[in-house]
């Protein structure tokens, strides 16, 4: 909206829609969220409004400028038609169906994938016990050489679980075969580069494990890790949301990175980077 020498301004129009309504079918056009993702950290089926993990000041996700046609067939079963074009005139465009059999709600889900990938998918959530499992799997191959590849597979797969005195602890783990094809040499080459599902992935195996407490009634304490095997590097994620009142909180993040990497001789060398962050949110 505007800048001066001390602060920059900016607006953006996070969801626009118009939805229609015809018994169980519904037909939405404009900027919508097209959540298709079951795991909580990385979602290998969430092919049309990827977001990043370390983004602090985006709660709501990212949308897609997209239509979007479903059919409710019983109380948790769907049937979804999705279509996008982006700022590239690529188009990306799927079928999604969801039903829910013993207690787990599964997923399938094709399509066409920024006009370059034919793309299937599978996803699942349910119990074991007391605890949620959930999964992804996706599987791209390049339509200008169908023949001559065998095509790309990503897969998430975590558990959390909540003890009586509200604990919660979380594991997932995402194994990504497009991370062969990265050159990645900075961290901040992916912390702040353009995000989609293809490089959800920076290394071919990574492993988060996540730990959540309530300190206080009103204080709520958190810390994150992640392990890239192949960097022999780690992130470090501490955070602290505090509620002032019914509408209003207040957020403490820290985020730590260190990796080793490749430079162009060859020579590997340590990268580590710190990020502090204070949110205000504000409900109304």
């Amino acid at each position: 909206l505007g800048d001066s020498a001390g602060d920059v301004r900016s607006s953006a129009v996070d969801r626009l829609w118009l939805q229609f309504t015809f018994g169980n079918l519904e037909v939405k056009a404009g900027r919508q969220r097209i959540n298709w993702g079951q795991t909580l950290v990385w979602n290998p089926n969430d092919i049309f409004n990827s977001y990043s993990y370390f983004e602090v000041d985006y709660p709501e996700r990212p949308g897609s400028d997209a239509l979007r046609v479903s059919y409710y067939t019983g109380n948790a079963s769907t049937i979804e038609v999705a279509t996008k074009i982006d700022s590239a005139n690529r188009v990306t465009a799927a079928g999604y169906f969801r039903f829910n059999t013993l207690g787990f709600d599964i997923q399938f889900m094709g399509g066409i994938y920024q006009g370059e990938d034919l793309v299937l998918g599978t996803g699942w959530s349910g119990n074991l016990g007391s605890a949620a499992f959930r999964g992804e799997l996706s599987y791209f191959r390049d339509l200008d050489q169908f023949k001559d590849t065998t095509g790309y597979l990503m897969t998430s797969i975590g558990y959390d679980y909540t003890f009586s005195n509200s604990l919660m602890i979380q594991i997932e783990g995402l194994y990504s075969g497009f991370a062969k094809e990265m050159d990645v040499n900075s961290f901040l080459q992916f912390y702040s580069g353009n995000l989609d599902v293809k490089n959800l992935g920076f290394t071919p195996w990574s492993f988060m494990g996540n730990i959540s407490y309530p300190l206080t009634p009103l204080l709520n304490g958190a810390f994150a890790t992640i392990w890239y095997p192949d960097w022999n590097g780690v992130y470090l994620g501490p955070s602290f949301d505090l509620s002032l009142n019914s509408n209003m909180d207040l957020s403490l993040i820290l985020q730590y990175f260190t990796a080793e990497f490749e430079d162009p001789s060859g020579a590997k060398n340590r990268e580590k980077n710190t990020f502090g962050f204070l949110r205000f949110k504000w409900s109304f």
